[in-house]
């Protein structure tokens, strides 16, 4: 089969796919169930492969394959595997379900621990100093909208308040008040983004059928 013509497949494919993809705006339907599954497969078998050949096998060339073998190395290369093995024991029963729980224990902690690293040193503490370099008095509308929705938005997610007698927590005026300023703040941010993610995705969606029909013609 010839490359032309594999190429029309795929775009006569795509095509395909896509419309079945926006029929679910009409109802839920098998076409749209059979394209999220096919999505889906394609999906877990590209990250299936680009795994085992980008991550598994450089892995095992530089630790346990190497040469020559060094019981350091051994260990360190046999570590994940290990950790993968407990993660396994974790959908059985009894004593090996236990040993599961730690491998899934230390995943989630080493986890946590770089996610918490990496959004403070990251995103927070850029945010503050970008913040404070854009206070200035020619834009101080602007860093004074920022501030407060900075602050809100946290007051949102506070939970600090005081029990009535009869048991009912009730939170403080001011922080209920400068919650309320918050959601507004994150509904409008969510909006925002909402409206960008449609643009975009009719951008992208236009630009392919156009490439598609362009590519049926020739």
């Amino acid at each position: 089969m010839s490359p032309e013509t594999m190429d029309r497949i795929a775009a006569i494919a795509g095509v395909v796919l896509t419309l079945a993809i926006f029929s679910y705006l009409l109802a839920d339907n098998f076409l749209y169930r059979l394209a999220v599954h096919a999505l889906v497969g394609a999906a877990a078998g590209f990250a299936l492969i680009t795994a085992v050949e980008s991550i598994v096998i450089p892995w095992l060339n530089q630790t346990i394959l190497a040469q020559p073998m060094q019981p350091a190395r051994l260990v360190l290369g046999a570590i994940p595997f290990l950790i993968g093995l407990l993660l396994l024991l974790r959908s059985t029963r009894g004593r090996l379900g236990m040993l599961g729980t730690f491998g899934l224990a230390l995943v989630l902690g080493v986890g946590v621990g770089i996610a918490v690293w990496g959004a403070v040193t990251g995103t927070l503490i850029p945010l503050i100093e970008g913040t404070i370099r854009g206070w200035t008095p020619l834009n101080i509308v602007d860093g004074f909208i920022v501030l407060a929705g900075t602050v809100t938005v946290l007051l949102y997610f506070t939970y600090i308040g005081s029990r009535r007698p009869d048991g009912e927590a009730r939170m403080w005026l001011p922080i209920r008040v400068s919650g309320r300023i918050g959601q507004a703040f994150i509904a409008v941010t969510m909006g925002a983004a909402y409206g960008l993610l449609i643009l975009s995705s009719l951008t992208v969606l236009t630009s392919v059928i156009a490439d598609r029909l362009l590519g049926l013609g020739r």
